[in-house]
């Protein structure tokens, strides 16, 4: 009676305490992802008993137009009723009853009376409430009294809101069908027994993905890597080797951990979150978000390796903000030590969660020992962690080749330790506009890149007052670690034991293989921006000029070929409306619109023609495979099915390489029968009743959007026909060295570039012709010595005729005069 009466009192007092409250929910369309049953009655469940929380929780579903939970006292939950439970409740009523034979809380005792009936159904909605989402820190007499904590009282409570109530969290988990759990076993008991457990273990696996693992200070972190075994060890020998004392090697080594630890702060976070969000909402017209869901499950039971796309200092910031945002704790994040300026690297970024690592520390001992154990220790304790394989922020748009120093480590930590399963995710980053495009432009041109410093970062205030569209960021399709290692190193579980160094034979080559098929998840997860999209369209147009109607016509096209056979499953449209897509990408890159009477002109000027690749490049390889096979008709009426295909598998494992395309050789044939039969069905290709095919007539809107299609990678097959020749030719001549061999084919695209009016320093990026003879060195082509020179298979020459039947006649006119007139 007493409590009753305490309830009602509350319950009225309600009201001005949750003024006080500002919430979150996730995920963000819970009302939709929670899709209740209208025809079943609806019973919340929170983890302990708490009324702040009930009420927070009521004030949450008036607002969201959920069921609002209500005490149903001894009655079930009705449709018209619905009622809440407290999971802690249950649990002391199984224990009392087991304590006490025939004694049975009231709760107890109403799930009794549900299971008995048959006919009753309820969805159980688990919910979590988080105040002030701080993981409680080991010695912190402040978080003790005010953090969120499961054995808050009441008064305690009141103080938890009076100081965190502006930052609470509420995350719903989906609804529990009471009766199907019921159905599971023949003992009604055994099955309430069993989703009781259910309901306990999702709370604490939400509580682990939401707030993370209990932080350590930096000071005991620190300590504890100075007393791990490798460091130990790594001291010893380092003041062997340099004849110097344990102690001040034990120095350098505290200095060294002083450099890269991160100082983890909840309170930094959160101003970072509402920072990011300011420059966010200010610079960007908001973010298009996909994958999240299956991140928020995998979060619950798995550290996370998050490893995303470079393009920008903003996808530092951006993986951090949307996971705080979205109810999961942020990683900590690999950073550059050339980020580590003052106040900024310290103050804000380092209490953010990064941590720093020297660009090159090969052959530092000491350094590597340190480093590892850190990695080491963020990994045994479930932190997420979060780096960029590429290492540095791509200058063309396009993806780079993957480093694999770090994720060494971080695979040989994962796989070591046997507590934890650890799932790489793979994530696409992408912008209609990149903020440092401009000056990625002149570092292709050889101008030095500027070092980060503070005085850079307030000459950036001005992009403030621009406009760069939307970010894209897509969580692809994880790899779960064990498995992969499963099935591509076997010898693992045996050999990768957590007191040994041993590495199982094989293991470097592991890695790459996990580098790169993260690198085609990363691809797979790409969004066809609206700029992507225009880019593919305007810059294929000759004179980078094209009439409107005609240009919404082509970016028509694209949609309908990414439509009629997706990338993979992971790919996105954001927009699919080819008049919005325009209309939304004009003023973001800067096209130029000129007024005609028969219809309006779409020009990328000069400047904004090189800026445009820069989005292209993001979702180039989209249309990779179908404008390879729209080149084959380039030169060509009429060409079988089979030959076709041949031609194109011939020349995928170039494509493969440079853009991280998905599938296997074997697999390339079947993704070009099907292009063949999207681009038969949108009328570019037409199928004769030999089975032959052949392009559409010359005169007819299909033919154009055909050769447009081919334009879409005519300069990569233009630098792959110049390095095929060149080599072919060099072949011929005798000793080829590698290093002049590269130079000699950028050489050889700048030239082009000039000849033909291109100004795109992109076209003639060195690191494209490494990949190049990389490719051909994989593929048997070529064979690269010792001292750095390579000997060529005679096969490079149909690799060259090839190539070259893939150009234009004007490009194979250019291509042979250059090759004819340079110096030997």
């Amino acid at each position: 009676m007493l409590t009753d009466l305490l309830f009602t009192l509350a319950w009225w007092l309600r009201k001005p305490m949750l003024r006080l409250v500002r919430y979150r929910v996730a995920p963000d369309d819970v009302k939709a992802r929670l899709n209740l049953d209208p025809a079943r009655p609806v019973c919340f469940v929170l983890p302990q008993r708490s009324w702040t929380d009930l009420f927070v929780l009521d004030r949450i579903c008036r607002d969201l137009g959920l069921p609002r939970p209500q005490r149903t006292g001894a009655e079930l939950p009705t449709l018209s009723r619905p009622g809440y439970l407290y999971l802690s409740v249950l649990l002391e009523s199984r224990l009392a009853s087991q304590r006490a034979p025939g004694r049975r809380g009231a709760a107890a005792a109403l799930i009794q009376r549900a299971v008995a009936d048959p006919q009753f159904d309820v969805q159980l909605v688990p919910v979590s409430i988080f105040w002030g989402r701080e993981p409680e820190k080991e010695t912190s007499l402040f978080k003790l009294l005010f953090a969120d904590s499961v054995q808050a009282g009441a008064i305690r409570k009141l103080l938890i809101l009076v100081v965190n109530g502006r930052n609470v969290l509420a995350s719903f988990g989906l609804p529990v069908p009471f009766r199907a759990y019921m159905g599971e076993t023949g003992d009604p008991a055994r099955s309430v027994r069993k989703l009781m457990r259910a309901l306990h273990f999702h709370f604490l696996r939400m509580r682990t993905a939401t707030l993370g693992p209990s932080l350590v200070r930096r000071a005991v972190v620190i300590q504890g890597l100075l007393g791990s075994r490798g460091v130990r060890l790594a001291m010893e020998q380092e003041a062997k080797d340099r004849g110097q004392t344990l102690e001040q090697v034990r120095r350098r080594a505290q200095k060294i951990a002083e450099e890269i630890a991160a100082d983890y702060s909840n309170a930094t976070i959160s101003f970072f979150e509402k920072l990011v969000g300011y420059v966010t909402h200010r610079i960007f017209k908001g973010v298009e978000l996909r994958g999240l869901e299956r991140v928020r499950e995998l979060a619950q039971s798995h550290v996370m390796i998050y490893l995303p796309s470079h393009r920008s200092h903003v996808d530092y910031l951006m993986v951090s903000y949307l996971l705080y945002h979205a109810g999961l704790v942020p990683p900590h994040i690999a950073a550059g030590v050339n980020l580590n300026m003052p106040i900024i690297g310290p103050l804000l970024l380092r209490r953010s969660g990064a941590f720093f690592m020297r660009r090159k520390f090969t052959g530092d001992r000491l350094y590597i020992a340190v480093f590892r154990a850190y990695v080491d220790s963020l990994i045994q304790r479930g932190y997420s962690i979060e780096f960029f394989p590429e290492g540095g922020r791509s200058r063309t748009g396009r993806l780079l080749a993957p480093k694999t120093g770090l994720m060494a480590m971080v695979v040989e930590s994962a796989l070591r330790q046997r507590i934890r399963k650890v799932v790489v995710v793979p994530v696409h980053i992408g912008y209609d506009r990149v903020l440092e495009v401009n000056s990625y432009l002149k570092e292709l041109r050889g101008a030095q890149k500027q070092k980060e410093s503070v005085q850079g970062l307030l000459k950036a205030v001005p992009m403030l007052r621009r406009s760069y569209g939307k970010v894209y960021l897509n969580f692809g399709e994880p790899i779960r670690l064990e498995e992969f290692a499963d099935a591509r190193l076997p010898a693992w579980r045996e050999q990768l034991l957590p007191q040994s160094d041993a590495r199982p034979e094989g293991f470097s080559r592991f890695v790459s293989q996990l580098a790169l098929e993260t690198m085609r998840r990363i691809n797979a997860a790409a969004m066809a921006t609206p700029a992507g999209l225009v880019g593919l369209a305007l810059l294929a147009a000759p004179q980078k000029a094209a009439a409107e109607a005609d240009l919404i016509e082509q970016i028509g096209q694209f949609i309908a070929l990414l439509q009629g056979r997706p990338y993979s499953p992971d790919q996105h449209l954001p927009i699919t409306d080819p008049r919005e897509a325009l209309a939304w990408a004009e003023p973001v890159i800067g096209t130029s619109r000129i007024p005609h009477a028969w219809g309006d002109l779409i020009v990328a000027e000069s400047k904004v023609a090189v800026r445009m690749t820069y989005a292209r490049n993001n979702i180039h390889h989209l249309v990779a495979m179908p404008s390879l096979i729209a080149n084959f008709f380039r030169s060509r009426f009429v060409l079988p099915e089979d030959a076709l295909v041949t031609g194109c598998r011939l020349l995928y494992p170039f494509l493969a390489s440079q853009f991280f395309l998905r599938w296997s050789a074997d697999e390339a044939e079947v993704a070009v029968r099907e292009w063949i039969e999207v681009m038969v069905r949108l009328g570019l290709l037409v199928r004769g009743d030999s089975g032959q095919l052949r392009r559409p007539d010359l005169h007819s809107p299909a033919f154009g959007r055909l050769v447009t299609l081919g334009r879409v990678m005519g300069e990569t097959f233009e630098r792959y026909g110049m390095s095929a020749l060149l080599l072919s030719q060099e072949r011929k001549l005798g000793r080829i060295e590698r290093a002049r061999f590269e130079e000699d084919c950028r050489l050889f695209a700048e030239r082009m570039a000039v000849l033909t009016g291109r100004n795109a320093p992109e076209f003639f990026d060195s690191a494209l012709f490494k990949g190049y003879v990389s490719t051909l060195i994989e593929m048997g082509l070529v064979t690269e010595r010792g001292d750095g020179t390579l000997e060529v298979d005679e096969r490079i020459d149909r690799i060259a005729e090839r190539s070259m039947e893939l150009l234009s006649g004007e490009a194979q006119q250019t291509v042979l005069q250059i090759l004819a007139r340079r110096p030997v």
